[in-house]
Protein backbone atom coordinates (compact mmCIF):
# COMPACT_ATOMS: atom_id res chain seq x y z
CA UNK A 1 0.00 0.00 0.00
CA UNK A 2 1.24 3.57 -1.06
CA UNK A 3 -0.19 7.10 0.16
CA UNK A 4 0.77 8.49 -3.34
CA UNK A 5 -2.60 9.53 -4.78
CA UNK A 6 -4.17 8.19 -7.90
CA UNK A 7 -3.51 11.35 -10.54
CA UNK A 8 0.59 11.27 -9.82
CA UNK A 9 0.17 7.18 -9.91
CA UNK A 10 -1.76 7.59 -13.11
CA UNK A 11 0.73 10.25 -14.64
CA UNK A 12 4.29 8.48 -13.87
CA UNK A 13 4.40 5.45 -16.08
CA UNK A 14 3.98 7.19 -19.01
CA UNK A 15 6.50 10.20 -18.54
CA UNK A 16 8.71 6.40 -18.53
CA UNK A 17 12.43 5.22 -17.24
CA UNK A 18 14.30 8.38 -17.69
CA UNK A 19 16.04 11.42 -15.64
CA UNK A 20 15.07 13.83 -18.43
CA UNK A 21 14.47 17.52 -17.02
CA UNK A 22 10.76 17.80 -18.98
CA UNK A 23 10.04 14.53 -16.56
CA UNK A 24 11.31 16.93 -13.68
CA UNK A 25 9.07 19.57 -14.46
CA UNK A 26 5.99 17.85 -14.40
CA UNK A 27 6.75 15.83 -11.20
CA UNK A 28 7.38 19.03 -10.14
CA UNK A 29 4.01 20.85 -11.28
CA UNK A 30 1.89 17.75 -9.70
CA UNK A 31 3.42 17.90 -6.06
CA UNK A 32 3.78 21.41 -5.69
CA UNK A 33 -0.03 21.71 -4.90
CA UNK A 34 0.40 19.24 -2.60
CA UNK A 35 3.17 20.98 -0.65
CA UNK A 36 0.74 24.09 -0.26
CA UNK A 37 1.30 25.16 3.77
CA UNK A 38 4.72 23.16 4.58
CA UNK A 39 6.54 26.02 5.34
CA UNK A 40 3.66 27.36 7.77
CA UNK A 41 6.20 27.95 11.21
CA UNK A 42 9.53 26.73 9.58
CA UNK A 43 12.49 29.49 9.83
CA UNK A 44 14.82 29.44 6.98
CA UNK A 45 18.05 31.24 6.18
CA UNK A 46 19.31 30.72 1.90
CA UNK A 47 22.17 31.25 0.90
CA UNK A 48 24.93 30.74 3.89
CA UNK A 49 28.61 30.21 2.29
CA UNK A 50 30.98 27.67 3.35
CA UNK A 51 33.49 28.53 0.89
CA UNK A 52 34.25 31.07 -1.35
CA UNK A 53 32.81 29.72 -4.81
CA UNK A 54 29.71 30.84 -5.57
CA UNK A 55 28.18 27.27 -5.69
CA UNK A 56 29.07 26.51 -1.91
CA UNK A 57 25.94 27.54 0.02
CA UNK A 58 23.77 25.84 1.51
CA UNK A 59 20.04 26.55 2.90
CA UNK A 60 18.99 25.98 6.71
CA UNK A 61 15.46 25.05 8.07
CA UNK A 62 14.16 24.72 11.17
CA UNK A 63 11.55 25.74 13.51
CA UNK A 64 12.23 28.09 16.33
CA UNK A 65 12.54 26.33 20.08
CA UNK A 66 14.39 23.50 21.80
CA UNK A 67 18.23 21.87 20.86
CA UNK A 68 20.07 18.93 20.20
CA UNK A 69 18.01 18.02 17.25
CA UNK A 70 18.88 15.82 14.52
CA UNK A 71 20.52 17.21 11.24
CA UNK A 72 19.40 16.40 7.86
CA UNK A 73 21.94 17.49 5.20
CA UNK A 74 20.42 16.68 1.92
CA UNK A 75 22.87 16.80 -1.43
CA UNK A 76 20.19 17.07 -4.87
CA UNK A 77 21.67 15.64 -8.37
CA UNK A 78 21.36 16.91 -11.76
CA UNK A 79 23.61 14.40 -13.39
CA UNK A 80 26.97 16.20 -12.44
CA UNK A 81 26.82 19.16 -14.44
CA UNK A 82 23.56 20.98 -13.40
CA UNK A 83 21.17 20.81 -10.14
CA UNK A 84 20.80 23.14 -7.67
CA UNK A 85 19.54 23.63 -4.31
CA UNK A 86 16.36 25.77 -5.08
CA UNK A 87 15.59 25.16 -8.13
CA UNK A 88 12.25 27.01 -8.00
CA UNK A 89 10.49 28.14 -4.50
CA UNK A 90 9.10 24.92 -3.81
CA UNK A 91 12.14 22.48 -4.36
CA UNK A 92 14.17 21.41 -2.32
CA UNK A 93 13.18 23.38 -0.04
CA UNK A 94 10.12 20.88 0.53
CA UNK A 95 12.90 18.61 2.06
CA UNK A 96 14.40 21.13 4.29
CA UNK A 97 10.76 22.00 5.57
CA UNK A 98 9.64 18.41 5.63
CA UNK A 99 12.09 17.49 8.17
CA UNK A 100 11.88 20.66 10.37
CA UNK A 101 8.63 19.70 10.60
CA UNK A 102 9.85 16.54 11.91
CA UNK A 103 11.21 18.17 15.08
CA UNK A 104 14.69 18.33 13.04
CA UNK A 105 17.14 20.62 11.22
CA UNK A 106 17.38 20.17 7.20
CA UNK A 107 20.14 21.46 5.45
CA UNK A 108 20.38 21.67 1.71
CA UNK A 109 23.60 21.95 -0.18
CA UNK A 110 25.34 22.71 -3.38
CA UNK A 111 28.38 21.89 -4.53
CA UNK A 112 30.96 22.91 -7.51
CA UNK A 113 29.89 21.08 -10.96
CA UNK A 114 31.76 19.79 -13.84
CA UNK A 115 33.25 20.37 -16.21
CA UNK A 116 34.52 23.15 -14.17
CA UNK A 117 34.83 20.81 -10.95
CA UNK A 118 35.83 17.07 -11.61
CA UNK A 119 35.99 14.31 -9.44
CA UNK A 120 36.83 14.60 -6.50
CA UNK A 121 36.18 17.99 -5.85
CA UNK A 122 31.81 17.69 -5.18
CA UNK A 123 32.70 15.28 -3.08
CA UNK A 124 35.40 17.65 -0.84
CA UNK A 125 32.43 20.07 -0.86
CA UNK A 126 30.15 18.23 0.50
CA UNK A 127 32.72 17.30 3.17
CA UNK A 128 33.15 21.20 3.32
CA UNK A 129 29.54 21.50 3.75
CA UNK A 130 29.26 18.63 6.28
CA UNK A 131 32.08 20.46 8.58
CA UNK A 132 30.51 23.59 8.14
CA UNK A 133 27.34 22.00 9.61
CA UNK A 134 29.30 20.35 12.74
CA UNK A 135 30.61 23.79 13.70
CA UNK A 136 27.48 25.41 13.65
CA UNK A 137 24.63 23.35 13.94
CA UNK A 138 24.36 24.75 17.47
CA UNK A 139 23.05 27.75 16.32
CA UNK A 140 19.84 26.59 14.69
CA UNK A 141 19.27 24.00 17.33
CA UNK A 142 20.92 20.74 16.01
CA UNK A 143 23.47 18.46 17.40
CA UNK A 144 26.70 18.13 15.64
CA UNK A 145 26.93 14.67 16.51
CA UNK A 146 23.49 14.20 15.34
CA UNK A 147 23.84 14.28 11.52
CA UNK A 148 22.32 11.85 8.83
CA UNK A 149 23.23 12.66 5.08
CA UNK A 150 21.49 12.45 2.15
CA UNK A 151 22.27 12.28 -2.02
CA UNK A 152 19.66 11.82 -4.73
CA UNK A 153 20.85 10.65 -8.02
CA UNK A 154 24.78 12.49 -9.04
CA UNK A 155 24.46 13.71 -5.34
CA UNK A 156 24.15 10.04 -3.82
CA UNK A 157 27.59 9.22 -6.31
CA UNK A 158 28.86 12.85 -4.32
CA UNK A 159 27.41 11.57 -0.73
CA UNK A 160 28.93 8.01 -1.49
CA UNK A 161 31.99 9.25 -2.31
CA UNK A 162 31.94 11.42 0.73
CA UNK A 163 31.18 8.00 3.35
CA UNK A 164 33.69 5.69 1.48
CA UNK A 165 36.58 7.26 0.19
CA UNK A 166 39.56 6.83 1.57
CA UNK A 167 40.63 10.21 1.41
CA UNK A 168 38.04 11.47 3.12
CA UNK A 169 36.05 9.07 5.40
CA UNK A 170 33.28 11.39 5.93
CA UNK A 171 31.31 7.84 7.75
CA UNK A 172 33.40 8.92 10.48
CA UNK A 173 31.82 12.20 11.41
CA UNK A 174 28.41 11.35 10.54
CA UNK A 175 26.05 9.40 12.29
CA UNK A 176 24.40 8.06 9.08
CA UNK A 177 23.96 8.28 5.46
CA UNK A 178 21.14 7.55 2.81
CA UNK A 179 22.03 6.88 -1.26
CA UNK A 180 18.72 7.38 -3.47
CA UNK A 181 19.04 6.35 -7.00
CA UNK A 182 22.44 7.23 -7.21
CA UNK A 183 25.57 4.92 -9.66
CA UNK A 184 28.23 4.32 -7.20
CA UNK A 185 30.75 2.86 -9.49
CA UNK A 186 32.49 4.06 -12.62
CA UNK A 187 32.44 1.55 -15.66
CA UNK A 188 34.90 0.84 -17.79
CA UNK A 189 32.26 0.97 -21.08
CA UNK A 190 31.03 4.71 -19.32
CA UNK A 191 30.34 6.67 -22.39
CA UNK A 192 27.95 9.57 -21.06
CA UNK A 193 29.29 12.83 -21.33
CA UNK A 194 28.05 14.25 -18.32
CA UNK A 195 29.93 11.37 -16.58
CA UNK A 196 33.16 11.47 -18.07
CA UNK A 197 32.89 15.65 -17.38
CA UNK A 198 33.56 14.77 -13.85
CA UNK A 199 34.96 11.54 -13.48
CA UNK A 200 37.41 11.70 -16.69
CA UNK A 201 38.26 9.76 -19.28
CA UNK A 202 40.79 7.64 -18.26
CA UNK A 203 39.35 4.70 -17.73
CA UNK A 204 42.39 3.47 -15.84
CA UNK A 205 41.35 5.53 -13.04
CA UNK A 206 37.47 4.51 -12.78
CA UNK A 207 37.92 1.90 -10.09
CA UNK A 208 39.95 4.54 -8.06
CA UNK A 209 36.90 6.70 -8.34
CA UNK A 210 34.29 4.11 -7.80
CA UNK A 211 32.82 4.52 -4.05
CA UNK A 212 31.65 1.38 -4.32
CA UNK A 213 34.70 -0.62 -3.71
CA UNK A 214 35.95 0.74 -0.41
CA UNK A 215 32.42 0.01 1.12
CA UNK A 216 33.76 -2.76 2.59
CA UNK A 217 36.41 -0.48 5.38
CA UNK A 218 33.65 1.84 6.59
CA UNK A 219 31.41 1.52 9.90
CA UNK A 220 28.69 4.21 9.27
CA UNK A 221 25.40 3.08 8.89
CA UNK A 222 23.73 2.89 5.16
CA UNK A 223 19.94 2.89 3.99
CA UNK A 224 19.72 2.41 -0.34
CA UNK A 225 16.67 3.59 -1.70
CA UNK A 226 15.59 3.20 -5.87
CA UNK A 227 12.38 4.26 -8.05
CA UNK A 228 10.45 1.70 -9.40
CA UNK A 229 11.04 3.67 -13.10
CA UNK A 230 14.12 4.89 -11.98
CA UNK A 231 16.07 4.83 -15.35
CA UNK A 232 17.70 1.12 -15.42
CA UNK A 233 21.67 2.48 -14.88
CA UNK A 234 20.31 3.47 -11.58
CA UNK A 235 18.26 0.96 -10.43
CA UNK A 236 21.40 -1.81 -10.93
CA UNK A 237 23.97 0.46 -9.03
CA UNK A 238 21.26 0.11 -5.74
CA UNK A 239 21.75 -3.66 -5.81
CA UNK A 240 25.19 -3.27 -6.12
CA UNK A 241 25.71 -1.11 -2.87
CA UNK A 242 23.46 -3.28 -1.33
CA UNK A 243 25.08 -6.02 -1.72
CA UNK A 244 28.12 -4.16 -0.89
CA UNK A 245 27.08 -3.23 2.41
CA UNK A 246 25.82 -7.04 3.15
CA UNK A 247 29.02 -8.71 3.27
CA UNK A 248 30.29 -5.68 4.80
CA UNK A 249 27.76 -6.24 7.95
CA UNK A 250 27.05 -9.57 7.45
CA UNK A 251 23.16 -9.15 7.51
CA UNK A 252 20.74 -7.50 4.96
CA UNK A 253 20.70 -3.37 4.90
CA UNK A 254 17.95 -1.24 4.65
CA UNK A 255 17.21 -0.93 1.10
CA UNK A 256 13.89 -0.22 -0.38
CA UNK A 257 12.11 0.12 -3.67
CA UNK A 258 9.60 2.58 -3.87
CA UNK A 259 6.58 1.31 -6.02
CA UNK A 260 5.15 3.88 -7.98
CA UNK A 261 7.69 6.21 -7.87
CA UNK A 262 10.34 7.20 -10.57
CA UNK A 263 13.42 9.47 -10.34
CA UNK A 264 11.92 12.21 -9.46
CA UNK A 265 8.90 11.63 -7.23
CA UNK A 266 10.75 9.90 -4.25
CA UNK A 267 12.41 13.63 -3.20
CA UNK A 268 9.57 16.02 -4.84
CA UNK A 269 7.08 13.38 -2.27
CA UNK A 270 8.57 15.00 1.13
CA UNK A 271 6.41 17.42 2.76
CA UNK A 272 3.68 16.17 1.14
CA UNK A 273 0.62 13.99 2.30
CA UNK A 274 2.77 11.23 -0.47
CA UNK A 275 4.57 10.26 2.55
CA UNK A 276 5.82 7.26 2.00
CA UNK A 277 9.59 8.20 0.80
CA UNK A 278 9.86 11.19 3.82
CA UNK A 279 8.53 8.48 6.59
CA UNK A 280 11.40 5.92 5.84
CA UNK A 281 13.94 9.03 5.94
CA UNK A 282 12.94 10.04 9.18
CA UNK A 283 12.88 6.95 10.82
CA UNK A 284 16.37 6.29 9.53
CA UNK A 285 17.34 9.37 10.69
CA UNK A 286 15.56 8.94 14.24
CA UNK A 287 16.91 5.00 14.43
CA UNK A 288 21.19 6.55 13.14
CA UNK A 289 21.19 9.60 16.01
CA UNK A 290 19.16 7.70 18.77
Amino acid sequence: MTSMPDDIRKAIPPLGQNAAPENASTIRKLYAPLLEGLMKGVEMKLDIPYGDHERQKIDVYWKAGGSGKPVFVYIPGGGFVGGDKRSDPVFYGNVGGCVAREGMVGVVANYRLAPEAKWPLAAKDVESAVKWVKAHAAEFGGDPNKIVIMGHSAGAAHVATFLFDPDINGGDIVAGGMLSSGPYEVRKDESRDNVLAYFGSDTSQFDRRSPLNYVAKSKVPVAVSIAEYDPLHLITPGYDMARALTLRDGKGPRVRCFDGHNHFSTVASMGSKDDDFAKVAIEFIRTCTG
